[in-house]
């Protein structure tokens, strides 16, 4: 099966762990996360959430963000090494369409995030750019294709790439309990609020074992489309038009060499229309798929994980394939955006 590339490094923090191999052993454990948070709800009550207890109480929005991401970025410094000094590399970094949003100064919480973990990577690299996108879950598969492409022809040699996420802001919670989509005791078809920053380096496996860093994960193919469901409107979930094609197209590659995927990867929550998606998407894609076959859900017990969620499976399954408790060699990365954008990342076993 063709590479695009592997994984040679990780970092994360979550609601279950302040580290990669914290939040994997975790979720693996099945511990949950959910407390209640210092924020308020419409009727006043605080509300049911996944955060971070170690995080200034009074830190909210981008500023959070920033403080997520820092502690993912900086285990990336650390497990590359004087590797990293080498490396032209580029940080590719998934937010939620909240932060893309200008302020009045001109310039996005997006751009603003970005540029402030760009400097503090450049000191430990060799060289980096930073690239950033703020179309929510699926930003880092969107962003993919390209990225391969550049590792590829040679371009860059390591890709950074990353996401974050947080709910803990006030705005932002408004905004989910006038959606109806705040989780509480009266309202169960919903979503946790969360927060989470994961990064995984992806290298051209060749050129990862010339600078001594070994593959953990390896990224097979990755596959985007486009959905009509979405928490907005009332299109019918079970079409699942998108996340079948997206599916179809990235499980390609198990077909042709007659494998299949036994362990699968979403960003779901408790919101009922994406998991009547998922279960129309893969009847249909069944052949692909293995007996048993154990699909997890993170966002179920870390919360809400937004653009962070690709990243996360990915660290999650270099921690489970390096240490031994990977229930399949092929593991499909599944995850969506509120605005439609569907995502399937085939990843394997590092050969």
């Amino acid at each position: 099966m063709k590479t695009l590339a592997t994984v040679v490094a990780t970092g994360a923090v979550t609601p279950v762990g302040l580290r990669s191999i914290d939040t994997a052993f975790s979720h693996r454990a099945g511990s949950p996360a959910m407390r209640e948070a210092p924020l308020a709800g419409p009727d006043g009550k605080p509300i049911t959430m996944c955060f971070l207890p170690v995080l200034d109480p009074r830190l909210t929005g981008v500023q959070r963000a920033a403080a997520l991401a820092v502690r993912a970025l900086d285990q990336v410094v650390i497990a590359l090494g004087p590797a990293a000094r080498s490396l032209r590399a580029r940080l590719a970094l998934a937010v939620d369409p909240r932060l893309g949003r200008k302020t009045r100064d001109g310039e996005s919480g997006a751009a603003w995030l970005a540029e402030g973990l760009a400097a503090r990577a450049r000191p430990s690299f060799g060289e980096i750019s930073v690239e950033v996108s703020a179309r929510g879950a699926a930003a880092p598969a969107l962003m993919l294709p390209a990225l391969a492409r550049d590792l590829a022809s040679g371009a860059l040699d390591a890709i950074v790439l990353g996401g974050v996420h947080t709910d803990y802001d006030p705005e932002r919670i408004a905004e989910l309990a006038a959606q109806g989509r705040l989780f509480s005791p009266d309202q169960l078809d919903a979503l946790i609020p969360g927060e989470a920053a994961a990064f995984a380096v992806l290298m051209q496996p060749d050129l990862a074992r010339r600078f001594r860093l070994t593959g953990r994960v390896d990224v097979a193919s990755v596959a985007t489309a486009h959905e009509k469901a979405r928490p907005d409107n009332d299109e019918p979930a079970f079409v699942a038009a998108g996340l079948t094609a997206a599916l179809v197209t990235a499980l390609a590659p198990l077909a042709d060499e007659g494998a299949q995927a036994g362990w699968v990867l979403t960003d779901l929550t408790f919101e009922t229309f994406r998991h009547f998606e998922l279960q129309a998407a893969m009847t249909r894609t069944a052949r692909r798929f293995c007996d048993p076959q154990q699909v997890e859900s993170p966002a179920q017990r870390m919360g809400h994980l937004g653009a962070a969620a690709v990243p996360l499976h990915l660290t999650i399954a270099a921690e489970a394939y390096a240490r031994g408790f990977a229930p399949h060699r092929h593991l499909v990365s599944i995850a969506g955006s509120d605005a439609g954008e569907r995502a399937a990342v085939l990843l394997a076993a590092p050969r």
